[in-house]
């Protein structure tokens, strides 16, 4: 038994080597948000349109448009409120989800498979889990100049009363940002072309705007569509979104947070260990 100990304490030690070398430094992940910041000043045009434009384009076809075809019997669903002062806290939290989705996709895999920038940043002193943590908090830092945005629109509008109910739903946006496009880079790190997307936008980014309480309220749902939208991260968005623009008590907040944080936490660590692998391959 003496005889086994001392062979068995390198071999922890190098597992513990392991598992440090893994993790990001503490501060080397923001030279990977500088160097996306410095090309986002040279693209930000092509994506004023998806980030901002867009969003309110559809807040006033459906708001103002099909708010006007319901009436009064919005008030049914509402709870008294304009449909479009209804639906609007919930579109910013579905702007939030596609954006990151959309950034967490295609971005991700072109500098890996078609550009390969993340080949030459991992060349340098920073580590893999650096990339992936600073790539990260960069989609998240747009997502939420994106929701201020919104917010503003909405606070300029009316619609939000409290300024610091705008700022609360900035931060719940971002937050939900971000647990949509952790996972997302955790699978882009894995892909060598851009099929899988389709799956992922069609089949499930899209679909969760009408079963996440965003147009209509998640209790009319079956109780099986309801309790499988409750496992996603966007109804937890919207719930907080809308409590935050009404300037109603939010019921549950600490587990509509828990379940957004865990989503983005546990698509971050996959997404390093995932990235991690195939930088080492």
């Amino acid at each position: 038994m003496s005889a086994a100990t001392p062979a068995a304490t390198p071999l922890r030690r190098s597992r513990l080597a392991e598992i440090l070398e893994a993790l990001p430094h503490p501060t080397r992940w923001r030279h990977v948000v500088g160097y996306m910041l410095a090309v986002y000043r040279r693209e930000w045009q092509g994506s004023v349109f998806s980030a901002f434009i867009e969003p309110l384009i559809v807040l006033v076809g459906l708001g103002i448009g099909l708010g006007a075809l319901v009436g009064d019997k919005a008030s049914v669903i509402t709870g008294g409120a304009s449909y479009v002062a209804y639906i609007a806290p919930a579109l910013m939290a579905s702007q939030a989800m596609n954006l990151g989705a959309s950034e967490a996709a295609w971005p991700i895999l072109a500098r890996i498979a078609w550009v390969r920038i993340y080949h030459a940043i991992v060349a340098t002193p920073l580590k893999p889990a650096d990339v992936m943590v600073g790539a990260t908090a960069f989609i998240a830092g747009k997502v939420a100049f994106a929701a201020a945005f919104f917010a503003a629109v909405l606070t300029v509008t009316g619609i939000v009363t409290s300024p610091l109910g705008a700022i609360g739903m900035v931060g719940v946006s971002t937050l939900t940002g971000l647990a949509f496009a952790a996972p997302i880079v955790a699978f882009s790190v894995t892909q060598k072309s851009d099929q899988g997307f389709a799956f992922i936008f069609r089949l499930i980014i899209t679909p969760l705007t009408f079963f996440s309480g965003t147009y209509f309220p998640i209790e009319s749902l079956p109780l099986p569509v309801q309790a499988l939208a409750w496992c996603t991260p966007l109804a937890h968005g919207v719930a907080l979104s809308r409590a935050l623009a009404f300037g109603t008590p939010i019921t549950n907040l600490w587990f509509h947070l828990a379940v957004l944080s865990l989503w983005a936490l546990v698509g971050l660590t996959a997404a390093i260990v995932l990235f991690r692998r195939r930088m080492l391959k």
